[in-house]
């Protein structure tokens, strides 16, 4: 009988982009081939855009993703920052 192991895995980001100001916009690309079936995600300010077209499926995992991190602040800001001390 051998002795149970644990592989463990770690990512180490150590080149975080510095944050940037700008906006995010979602609209539907309308091309002939994919009408309305992918969803057009743009960021940037006035001088880089950077555009990635999703399935609907990708779509919603980003913004279930979006919507629990939100959740997660906001919880903690709650726990932080009583409004009844």
């Amino acid at each position: 009988m051998s002795d149970p192991t644990l592989d463990l895995e770690t990512a180490i980001r150590c080149d975080r982009p510095t944050a940037t100001e700008g906006t995010i916009q979602v609209s539907t690309s309308s091309t002939d081939v994919t009408e309305g079936s992918r969803v057009l995600l743009s960021f940037g300010d006035d001088r880089e855009v950077t555009y990635t077209v999703l399935t609907p499926g990708e779509a919603q995992t980003i913004a279930t993703a979006l919507e629990a991190a939100a959740k997660q602040v906001d919880d903690a800001d709650t726990l932080e920052d009583p409004t009844d001390e």
